[in-house]
């Protein structure tokens, strides 16, 4: 099960529709940056995400998640 902030992150990386600075997903969440590292270090391990050129996006199993947490909500 992935944590709350964790779940916000994969998020606002799929909602943006393209890929996204860090700073991109800062603003939109309220921890501090050395806590946003963590966790998208964390997103990365697990395979969810991936940096290219500086810019995180969602891999497929990203992807297939955020789709899950949209569809968990509507």
């Amino acid at each position: 099960m992935l944590s709350e902030i964790k779940e916000k992150i994969i998020s606002i990386v799929y909602s943006l529709e393209r890929p996204a600075l860090f700073k991109d997903i800062k603003d939109q969440i309220n921890i501090s940056t050395d806590a946003l590292k963590r966790e998208l270090a964390d997103l990365e391990k697990e395979g969810v995400i991936k940096r290219v050129r500086g810019r995180y996006v969602l891999t497929e199993k990203g992807k297939e998640l955020a789709k899950k947490l949209l569809d968990r909500v509507n």
